[in-house]
């Protein structure tokens, strides 16, 4: 594992020192606040990997922090406190937060709810960096495409124009959008040529016919193999 960043945004500097001790030694980068707003200011500034945030906090509870992150970040959240009602567990879920802990902990328990959001993430991302339809198996990190186990060779707006046809399997894609995906709005580029593109693409992967053509629309990706229109 790749080394993280972890905000702990804890009031009890006893607390704060002895669960950072325990996140240091996995390896894990440690940047701590004592109050909410230090929080917020840590959040915006450094990439955070995961925070683990108590409730009872100076300046700016817990709560409202978790809503200011949640504004934009998808980033796990684990809160840490000594509010054990059944109310206040539900608040911190109702704000979307990953796991819950209470006060007292072992901080062996915490890093291990840790470690495993975080293997959780990695698999997401690695999923989220490669796609496999058919034959065809994509590595976005690389902008690299195999197929039938052979790597294909493609330029960079090829790969972009077969990558989202794959990932829009069995979608009709007009010339406009495919347009706007591969060259953007602030590039003029005649339709036609999304019409060459699509002629080479079909023969790198012939004999496959993935890419079907919709008269007068565009075009279809699709693993079907008893499609007609080409």
């Amino acid at each position: 594992m790749l080394n993280k960043n972890i905000l702990l945004a804890e009031d009890e500097p006893t607390i704060s020192r002895l669960v950072r001790t325990y996140f240091e030694r996995d390896n894990y980068t440690v940047y701590t606040a004592s109050n909410g707003e230090e929080a917020i200011k840590i959040f915006t500034e450094v990439k955070i990997d995961l925070v683990c945030l108590d409730i009872m906090m100076p300046i700016m509870d817990g709560f409202e922090v978790t809503k200011i992150i949640r504004a934009s970040s998808d980033v796990p959240i684990i809160i840490m406190t000594a509010l054990q009602s059944e109310e206040d567990i539900l608040k911190g879920y109702s704000l979307h937060v990953d796991d819950y802990i209470t006060k007292p902990f072992n901080p062996k328990v915490l890093v291990a709810k840790v470690n495993n959001l975080m293997m959780r993430m990695d698999k997401e991302n690695s999923l989220k960096m490669e796609y496999k339809i058919g034959e065809l198996s994509f590595d976005f990190i690389n902008s690299s495409v195999t197929f039938e186990g052979k790597p294909l060779e493609l330029t960079k707006t090829e790969f972009k124009m077969l990558a989202f046809l794959a990932k829009n399997n069995n979608k009709v894609c007009s010339r406009e959008l495919l347009l706007d995906e591969v060259w953007g709005l602030e590039v003029y580029v005649d339709d036609r040529i999304v019409d060459a593109y699509i002629k080479k693409l079909r023969k790198i992967i012939a004999p496959k016919k993935y890419i079907k053509t919709v008269f007068g629309t565009g075009y279809r990706f699709s693993i079907e193999e008893k499609w007609e229109n080409y």
